[in-house]
């Protein structure tokens, strides 16, 4: 009898302090997270491996993160463990990616943990509700769970899990309007603080080589007055509420040896790119195609006797890609 009530005290103290834990966590701004979030993405160091999920593909990952000191700019390095040796290496925005019997390739990138980029430029809630629902456990560590849910059909919402004392991404869940799962990253192992001297040796070492540098002339929407004709052609004659021209950039064609105008959008958190380039084959047609949370959709316009190739591409229901695919037209210049 004495033992019942011992285990009956016990569990009556230990809801008292979840409930009270859970009404403490759940009174915190859930914006103020998404920025702390954000903030330790980038000034923290850590190690760990997390699997990452896309539709029906799996990739099991490892990474290592140092923040930036007064002597080098922020670091990364991801190694695939699955498939084919690849690896990828981020030093400030200088980024080589390293392919079994491909060489390395040199581009500009952010963070390589995919889902933190979306979330850096802050989130506004006129298109997303924010509700934090409680405490989870995450890789061993207590994480607040996170709720990202959109006011329209437009865009996906999230499910994030923050670890509650850094408030480090430990786990996000991408989902549709129907509530399925279509993008899922997930800590399984995680340190964070000072990495480990293996860890500081490979991010020390550099790529062996580099085979190919992409470059990529952009131009920011600040450098041009508000009323002038900007250099690029192309519009979109329709965006979801909330979308935002971020960025213009022109770039060599991987397929064919004309020029591509990109345009970058993005609403806080989801973002897509439009890409423009002439047509050679000059056939109407429009095709679409979606792999987990990535939509990708092409079409052919046509201008008097010229053709273009439109393609939208980027993290939005099929139905919105498609929408603005159907929308894009040459910007009218008036004399």
């Amino acid at each position: 009898m004495k033992q019942m009530q011992w285990i009956s005290r016990k569990l009556l103290i230990l809801c008292f302090f979840v409930s009270g834990f859970l009404y403490a966590e759940a009174t915190q701004d859930a914006s103020y997270l998404l920025e702390r979030m954000a903030e330790s993405s980038k000034k923290l160091s850590f190690q760990g491996e997390f699997v990452y999920q896309q539709g029906a593909q799996l990739e099991t990952l490892s990474i290592i993160h140092q923040a930036e000191d007064q002597k080098r700019p922020e670091r990364e390095r991801i190694l695939y463990l699955d498939g084919a040796p690849r690896e990828v290496m981020r030093s400030g925005s200088e980024l080589f990616f390293s392919s079994y019997n491909e060489g390395v390739t040199k581009f500009n990138h952010g963070s390589l943990m995919p889902v933190i980029n979306k979330f850096r430029s802050g989130v506004t809630d006129s298109y997303y509700d924010l509700k934090i629902i409680g405490i989870d456990r995450v890789a061993g560590r207590e994480a607040v769970l996170l709720l990202v849910l959109p006011k329209d059909r437009f865009r996906y919402g999230y499910q994030l899990w923050l670890d509650r004392q850094s408030s480090l991404l430990l786990k996000s869940v991408m989902v549709d309007e129907q509530g399925k799962i279509i993008e899922r990253l997930q800590f399984t192992a995680l340190s964070i603080g000072q990495l480990s001297d293996d860890a500081q040796a490979l991010l020390e070492r550099k790529p062996s080589a580099v085979d190919e540098t992409i470059h990529v002339k952009s131009s920011s929407l600040k450098e041009y007055p508000e009323n002038s004709v900007l250099p690029l052609d192309w519009e979109t004659g329709w965006l979801p509420d909330g979308f935002v021209l971020e960025s213009r950039s022109v770039r060599p064609s991987p397929v064919s040896e004309h020029s591509v105008d990109a345009l970058i959008f993005s609403d806080g958190i989801a973002g897509f790119s439009v890409f423009v380039e002439k047509d050679d084959t000059r056939v109407l047609s429009q095709a679409s195609e979606k792999i987990g949370a990535l939509s990708a959709v092409s079409k052919i316009y046509r201008e008097g006797d010229q053709y273009f190739h439109v393609t939208v591409v980027g993290d939005l229901p099929l139905g919105t890609a498609e929408r603005v695919a159907v929308s894009v037209r040459p910007i009218k210049k008036t004399p």
